[in-house]
């Protein structure tokens, strides 16, 4: 854009500033003469020149929500967001009107075709993937006009209400699903190790009369308790099997 330039002292000159970041290009007669580099320029009061000028920074730009269908027919809105930067003043001046609005319309334009071939699915678990896609279809027309897009991304992305309700439901179930498949297998461990004891304590009768003992010491420790024995010679006895061995 044309910026306008300062008088000097007395009004006789004008001048206008590049700064660092930017470069000029200079117009005499509305015909570009060249292309000023960082610094201060003065001209005639009565010369024929005006001067536009460009920012190199590296600059963000946003595509607001857009409603588009994907593959399997469910709108959705998405917003995109692109870094650019100005490499080549003179064709983003000079090549199209408007450098940042002809952008915009390249990103809403693939944005719109990388949606449209893609389910909801695709889109929801590939998003990194999207923006690749979506640097690589528009990076190329944007060099025409001294644009380089160095990433572009996906910042939103809006389901319909009906798909989120859908979403919940399935995420609460599989929620609920994993922990009835934790429950279910600390049950098969506890019940294997019932099983273990089970049979350790029939393979070896002393376990389970040591096992006993514990218990009558424990009983016997609390306050209150009284213990009857009838016969205490028994708990020192092995244990007998039906067929009478020990």
């Amino acid at each position: 854009m044309m910026v306008p330039m300062k008088r000097t002292t007395f009004g006789f000159r004008k001048e206008v500033t590049i700064f660092e970041y930017e470069r000029g290009l200079l117009y005499r007669e509305g015909k570009l003469e060249r292309l000023l580099e960082p610094g201060r320029y003065t001209f005639g009061r009565s010369e024929p020149v005006e001067v536009a000028k460009v920012s190199l920074r590296e600059m963000s730009h946003v595509v607001p929500g857009q409603g588009l269908l994907t593959a399997d027919r469910i709108e959705v809105r998405v917003t995109l967001v692109a870094q650019y930067r100005v490499t080549d003043p003179k064709l983003a001046l000079q090549a199209v009107e408007n450098y940042i609005e002809q952008l915009h319309q390249e990103l809403q334009l693939a944005l719109r075709d990388v949606v449209a071939a893609k389910t909801m699915d695709q889109i929801l678990e590939g998003r990194a993937e999207i923006g690749t896609e979506l640097l690589q279809l528009s990076a190329a027309p944007a060099r025409r006009y001294g644009v380089e897009l160095t990433r572009v991304g996906l910042r939103d992305v809006i389901l319909p209400r009906e798909v989120q309700r859908v979403l919940m439901l399935e995420v609460e179930a599989d929620r609920t699903g994993r922990a009835d498949l934790v429950k279910a297998r600390h049950e098969v461990a506890a019940a294997r190790a019932r099983a273990n004891t089970a049979k350790l304590l029939a393979e070896t009768p002393e376990v389970a009369r040591m096992q006993e003992l514990d218990a009558l010491l424990a009983l016997a420790g609390k306050g209150g308790n009284v213990v009857v024995l009838p016969n205490l010679a028994d708990l020192f006895a092995p244990r007998r099997d039906r067929n009478g061995s020990t």
